[in-house]
């Protein structure tokens, strides 16, 4: 009987060493690269990719939501050359796309990247400006967003595509100091075609903002709009993508841009 006793202990000993190996071995696995999330170099940014969006298919619109500020823009799946995106058509109206999700910000290198199309930028009679309220229409416009329990205290980055403003102009948005722009692109692109944009979020936010980000990224979004001039704009947004930066070289740390 002890003989009996003493092999079933012996089993039940082996299982559970077994059951502990294969626990350790899977926790091992999952820490390599099989489980991670992709890593894909995107525009030239090597990036652990969190979502991305190719606007593939007429749903995939879908799981972006609008916030309307005067009428709806037109924002629909096209297709063109085997290539579908996002068309934005707008009229007297502003209404933008966002996405809700939760990027760190504060302890990782978060970064965006788009492409972006201009097919038609709104009719100005001033000069353009990121500061003025009146006119304030852009054919083209991303955010990111970075959202505080008090909305007064939320910060948000708005990279422009411009007319007229030399890319790199910079400025603070007439309707908050918490929101801070800056041109990307100017006029209209060679060929009327793409224009692949990258973006070192926290890099954007430290120049900008003088400081490190106190909060975490919460959403992103785009926008069309043309109602402070009553007139009609057009573009397209296409693989937009955020996520984490890989890589990070020694002397490339955090406030590196300051």
């Amino acid at each position: 009987m002890k003989y009996r006793h003493s092999k079933k202990r012996a089993k039940r000993l082996l299982v559970l060493g077994l059951c502990l190996l294969l626990f350790v071995g899977v926790f091992i696995f999952r820490q390599t690269k099989f489980f991670k999330k992709p890593v894909e170099k995107s525009f030239g940014i090597k990036c652990e990719v969190v979502k991305k969006f190719d606007f593939s298919n007429d749903d995939s619109i879908k799981e972006w939501e609008e916030k309307v500020f005067k009428n709806k823009v037109s924002y629909k799946i096209e297709k063109e050359g085997g290539e579908s995106y996002v068309k934005a058509s707008s009229d007297k109206s502003a209404s933008a796309l966002y996405y809700k999700i939760k990027i760190d910000a504060k302890n990782a290198r978060p970064v965006v990247t788009w492409k972006w199309r201009v097919d038609k930028f709104p009719a100005k009679t001033r000069a353009e400006s990121l500061e003025i309220e009146n006119e304030d229409d852009f054919a083209a416009r991303v955010y990111v967003i970075f959202p505080a329990m008090f909305i007064t205290n939320s910060k948000v980055l708005e990279y422009v595509w411009s007319e007229t403003l030399p890319a790199g102009t910079v400025g603070t948005s007439p309707y908050s100091g918490n929101i801070k722009l800056m041109v990307l692109t100017q006029g209209v692109s060679k060929n009327n075609g793409w224009v692949s944009e990258e973006r070192d979020i926290y890099s954007d936010y430290v120049k900008l903002f003088g400081k490190p980000p106190e909060y975490n990224v919460g959403a992103i979004a785009f926008m069309t709009n043309t109602e402070h001039t009553g007139t009609s704009a057009e573009a397209a947004y296409d693989d937009i993508v955020i996520g984490y930066k890989e890589e990070i070289g020694a002397n490339e740390g955090r406030g590196a841009d300051k």
